[in-house]
């Protein structure tokens, strides 16, 4: 397959969970918009630009919820703050804030158990300025 006709890109992640309703308030409390809800309530898409991130509700017939320890990761700006808002709704965190060479990570749960990551970038590195030639 050529390099060319890979896209570079996440189009959807999609996530199984037990109450819908439940995980809809989570995710919406840590500062999620929603987009989309679908009118027989089985489905709920939040506003993450070009990512379709969405809720679905785990059909009973299919059995419980299995969390995944898959990290899904999110950016944000201010990773302390989000600690210490995470810290007062309640939510389980797996340890705390590690720094990573490419930033600041924070893993929690959602309510069904799967792993999030809030995810702060390390700032950019200043650009070198190099004397132009007198011409």
């Amino acid at each position: 397959m050529k390099n060319e006709t890979m896209k570079r890109k996440i189009y959807a992640c999609w996530i199984y969970v037990s109450d819908l309703q439940k995980s809809k308030q989570f995710y919406q409390d840590i500062g999620f918009t929603v987009k989309f809800v679908e009118k027989d309530g089985a489905w709920v898409e939040f506003d993450l630009g070009e990512t379709s991130f969405a809720l679905l509700q785990r059909p009973e017939e299919k059995g419980k919820v299995q969390p995944r320890k898959t990290r899904i990761m999110f950016e944000v700006a201010r990773i302390e703050e989000m600690q210490e808002y995470l810290i007062s709704l309640g939510v389980k965190r797996i340890g705390s804030i590690r720094k990573e060479p490419y930033g600041k990570l924070l893993t929690f749960e959602d309510p069904d158990g799967h792993w999030l990551e809030f995810f702060e970038p390390h700032p950019p590195k200043p650009k070198t300025q190099y004397p132009t030639p007198n011409t």
